[in-house]
């Protein structure tokens, strides 16, 4: 599986979930977990752009911009649209040699040269998650209703099931 492609599925299910969040709150997108954490439309800007920075840099393409600052839900479906038409059309000869390419960038303040399989698996992918997970735990604290079938797009749960009950 190309890099681009695992992050489709992922891409298209947060949209989903952001969809969701903002038909039960509509003024969540500057809701955090803790006032020195990001807001949930920086969660999400930053899941979103990992997709591409991870992609674009196995290709060697620049990374292109589709954020706004202060979004609105709108823009962060536009964000990801953009990103999903980007990632579609990277092709497997854009991806030649991903695995052992060298990728440089910067975790936090720590400046990191990766090959390009441990770049994805152990690096991309996690923060991808990381953010992710931060928009769908924001949420959560906040009283969406979400499960895990929102998260991933896989689960399946019938209404009002919790395994604490």
């Amino acid at each position: 599986m190309l890099p681009n492609e695992l992050f489709i599925h992922p891409l298209r299910q947060f949209a989903l979930l952001l969809q969701k969040i903002q038909q039960h709150d509509v003024d969540l997108l500057d809701a955090a977990l803790t006032a020195e954490q990001f807001p949930l439309w920086q969660q999400a800007q930053t899941a979103i752009g990992f997709s591409l920075r991870a992609c674009c840099a196995l290709c060697e393409k620049e990374v292109p911009t589709f954020t706004k600052p202060m979004p609105v839900w709108l823009d962060l479906q536009q964000q990801i649209q953009l990103s999903l038409d980007y990632l579609t059309l990277l092709t497997a000869q854009d991806f030649d040699g991903w695995q052992q390419k060298p990728v440089a960038t910067t975790a936090g303040f720590a400046e990191l040269e990766l090959a390009g399989e441990q770049f994805v698996y152990l690096y991309a992918l996690p923060n991808f998650y990381f953010h992710y997970g931060m928009v769908y735990a924001i949420a959560r604290a906040q009283q969406v209703p979400l499960s895990k079938a929102d998260f991933d797009g896989w689960h399946q749960y019938p209404a009002g099931f919790s395994f604490l009950r």
